[in-house]
């Protein structure tokens, strides 16, 4: 490798690595240096020569198969049965958070193969990635969980549960009142209440498409649920919330708990919530209503001898 090229890659703010079929390090840039600083690893290592594959768990990339990973892409390189390869790897730093980009390109200098490594930390565009992202999942009014989220959790939390052989609950809550007879700042305290009973990792608290508040409990029990609509019910109604035509408003809940088995989807426990919110809808006395699920048995087709 010229000096040129030596200067070249030395000019550039990416962290370089070049290796050998091998994986022998033959060359690295001087901005490695200062990535290895802020991965905390000593500055007394002498890269040349190293094996990078060998010396990957520096990069606290080995628990995640990184090595493997990075040495059969090289090999697709010196092989040709690629042309270049990205992978990518959440490292700690002592200085901040690293997220970098490894990409390989194989180069041909006196007719021997070596492999370019180009480590870029893509932290801020990770971050953003996940700010686009947690916004596509949040409503924008309460910052509550949208119906996107509730659908992957509920779906996640009922597959969870069935491993675990444990109870879920679900509860919906439907205002008896029309959205825009409600400000939003009334609509806001309704559901910080929602938000503060998803407590653990299991709960999730959401708005749904028709403007309906959802929580998701994970672990729960008859009982701990039912105390929990009482509890949602009792702190809504300390709102005092009244339409703009001084109407009081009250909130109508419906709930139910189901052990997931093999035996139906996730719908037979929405489904009797919804069946239960109706029911409270209706009522002219009961504002919170329960709904236990109907199992039904799906016909098998008889196999004949």
């Amino acid at each position: 490798m010229t000096e040129i090229c030596m200067g070249i890659l030395n000019s550039l703010d990416s962290y370089i690595v070049v290796v050998k079929e091998n994986g022998s390090i033959f060359f690295t840039n001087n901005s490695w240096e200062k990535l290895t600083e802020q991965l905390g690893i000593t500055k007394n290592i002498v890269w040349l020569s190293k094996n990078y594959y060998q010396y990957c768990h520096l990069l606290q990339t080995e628990s995640n198969g990184f090595a493997s990973q990075c040495k059969q892409a090289v090999a697709g390189l010196i092989d040709g049965s690629s042309t270049e390869f990205t992978l990518e790897f959440k490292a700690p730093s002592v200085v901040g958070e690293v997220w970098l980009e490894v990409t390989g390109s194989v180069v041909v200098f006196d007719k021997e193969r070596y492999v370019i490594l180009n480590h870029a930390n893509i932290i801020d565009r990770k971050m953003y990635q996940a700010e686009i992202e947690k916004l596509t999942l949040t409503d924008t009014l309460t910052h509550l969980a949208n119906q996107k989220n509730f659908n992957g959790f509920f779906f996640n939390e009922w597959q969870r549960s069935m491993r675990n052989g444990s109870a879920m609950a679900l509860l919906i809550g439907e205002l008896d009142t029309n959205m825009h007879e409600l400000d939003s700042n009334q609509y806001r305290n309704v559901a910080n209440i929602f938000k503060c009973h998803a407590r653990r990792v299991d709960d999730l608290a959401a708005i749904l498409d028709n403007h309906q508040f959802a929580l998701i409990l994970g672990q729960v029990g008859t009982l701990s649920y039912e105390s929990v609509a009482k509890s949602l019910y009792q702190e809504i109604s300390q709102l005092n919330l009244l339409s703009d035509t001084g109407q009081e408003i009250h909130i109508n809940i419906g709930m139910s708990s189901a052990i997931p088995t093999l035996i139906d989807t996730s719908d037979i426990l929405f489904n009797s919530v919804v069946l239960a919110l109706n029911k409270a809808k209706t009522s002219q006395q009961e504002h919170i209503f329960s709904h236990y699920p109907t199992i039904i048995f799906k016909q098998k087709a008889l196999i004949r001898n």
